[in-house]
């Protein structure tokens, strides 16, 4: 990689600012474009620069995702993530598991978002305070256990269509006290504390897929229904935006 510094930005109209900007805070060789995915590769090979800086809702919620394939690619470049939205730090979590190097937030107060420019300037890796004591409690991107059994997967395909632990009990014939066993045994293998973030890890391993989960019938009362299949019956009779919006954040995990 070169020395030069490439900035993504959807804001055609501030190119030049932006530009003239990050060389005032001594950025060399700066490039500025709003080009993506396969267009945005071409412009990495032509230019071969060192920092590239990409803002966190980029690609929206498949940001994380993207860098991630950009640096299989490009294994040394740096890229430098800047969040001055709302970008959710639950979330930018996902950046690092991806192998960004450095995540840099606006929300932790200008004095440190300036030392953090500064710092990814010279080329040292940085991550924001909030996202490192995240990484802190998250050390590890999730990894497939050596070994699970027959009876655990069952549990976590049905944990993934919604099941609560009653449900799960009388579909596989065992007992409330099995079931809740087989749980803490699958927090543990996984190393998560909750429902959702058990649910998460299992759609990121690929352990469960869209094909594991069950469509139920259309005439069952919400009651009858998995908590996931009467939510999406709630929404789809006019639940709030926000709260689907919170909705899909979460399945992006």
């Amino acid at each position: 990689m070169g020395e030069g510094t490439l900035i993504v930005s959807r804001s055609l109209t501030l190119f030049p600012q932006i530009k003239q900007r990050f060389e005032e805070l001594g950025f060399q060789n700066v490039e500025v474009t709003g080009e993506e995915k396969d267009s945005l590769n071409g412009v990495i090979r032509e230019m071969q620069p060192r920092l590239l800086i990409v803002g966190s809702s980029f690609y929206q919620a498949g940001t994380p995702y993207m860098m991630g394939q950009l640096l299989k690619l490009f294994p040394k470049l740096h890229i430098v993530v800047v969040n001055v939205g709302s970008f959710p730090d639950h979330l930018a979590v996902w950046f690092i598991w991806r192998r960004v190097k450095s995540y840099v937030n606006l929300h932790e107060g200008f004095e440190e978002f300036h030392r953090a420019l500064q710092e990814v300037r010279r080329g040292r890796a940085y991550i924001a305070p909030n996202v490192q004591r995240l990484m802190d409690d998250f050390p590890e991107w999730p990894r497939t256990p050596n070994k699970i059994t027959d009876r655990q997967m069952e549990v976590l395909i049905l944990i993934c269509n919604g099941f609560i632990a009653e449900h799960i009990a009388s579909t596989l014939h065992i007992s409330r006290a099995t079931v809740n066993y087989i749980l803490d045994k699958l927090y543990k293998t996984f190393h998560v504390n909750s429902r959702e973030e058990l649910i998460r890890t299992a759609f990121v391993l690929k352990l469960v897929t869209e094909k594991d989960l069950v469509f139920h019938d259309r005439k069952a009362t919400t009651k009858e229904l998995p908590e996931w299949a009467a939510a999406k019956q709630r929404m789809n009779k006019g639940f709030s935006k926000s709260k689907t919006s919170k909705q899909n954040a979460n399945a992006f995990l």
